[in-house]
């Protein structure tokens, strides 16, 4: 009787290995699988995170275009405003004190409106390169990302390699 106590006691536990065995494996196999899930939803995550900043770029970019625009529109209102003068000017062949401080002042203007027209194309051009730095660290291209911008980095110093 003892021997077959004995055989029962090593039947149950070889009977318990297994079950351990097997619920090691569902454990490892529920962790591997818990992984790739929380990694799947951290690169959606990434990419959702890179089409909210690629969307708000382009709207960015479209609102400094507009701004381009319309500084443009000035600049051509503000040389047909100085051809008009100048047309004037030559036919009545006097110098009015009054139409050259308003020619000063508009020549002036259309200085201002010249530098800020460039400051916004260069802004335009640092905000288009950042759209493109974002879009290649969320495909990971990290080197290529790094290379762009070093290169950039002295025309647009606030660039920034990672999404």
């Amino acid at each position: 009787m003892d021997n077959l106590s004995h055989r029962q006691n090593r039947t149950w536990l070889a009977v318990l290995s297994a079950v351990v065995l097997v619920l090691a494996g569902v454990a490892i196999l529920d962790n591997q699988h818990r992984q790739r899930l929380e990694a799947e939803a951290r690169v959606q995550a990434a990419q959702d995170q890179a089409k909210r900043q690629s969307r708000q770029r382009m709207e960015g970019e479209l609102a400094l275009r507009n701004e381009v625009e319309s500084a443009s529109r000035r600049e051509a209102a503000l040389q047909r405003q100085l051809r008009e003068m100048d047309a004037g000017a030559s036919r009545l062949q006097a110098a009015d004190g009054q139409q050259q401080a308003r020619r000063q002042m508009a020549e002036g203007e259309l200085q201002e409106l010249r530098t800020q027209r460039a400051k916004l194309e260069r802004q335009v051009d640092c905000e288009r390169i950042q759209l493109t730095l974002n879009q290649l660290a969320a495909k990971g291209n990290m080197d290529q990302a790094l290379k762009l911008q070093t290169l950039w980095a002295m025309p647009c110093p606030s660039l920034q390699a990672a999404g």
